[in-house]
């Protein structure tokens, strides 16, 4: 409790209820999901209803970015940020008057 209370006084350090969630936490969520997958499109095993999934987002343009996301990885984002300027006067760039 102690601990707890001098947590509470400053930013970051351990909250309850933060961080990754367990293993089992994840495959109870997943289980649901199929579950209810199974249940929506009438089928039997979890890869049929993994596949139908699948075929339901092909249908959309999202869809199909997610899943090449997830087969071939998110392409890197980069912004080039090195500028080359050649060398100048800078009475070339701005008229005086």
């Amino acid at each position: 409790m102690e601990q707890e209370e001098q947590h509470k006084s400053k930013r970051g350090g351990i909250r309850v209820g933060q961080g990754r969630k367990t293993v089992a936490q994840e495959q109870k969520v997943n289980e649901i999901f199929l579950s209810a997958l199974k249940g929506l499109k009438s089928v039997d095993t979890d890869n049929e209803a993994k596949i139908e999934f699948t075929k339901d987002l092909l249908k959309t343009q999202r869809g199909q970015i997610f899943i090449a996301e997830h087969l071939f990885g998110k392409p890197k984002e980069t912004i080039d940020n090195n500028v080359h300027i050649n060398s100048f006067e800078l009475k070339d760039v701005i008229k005086f008057k």
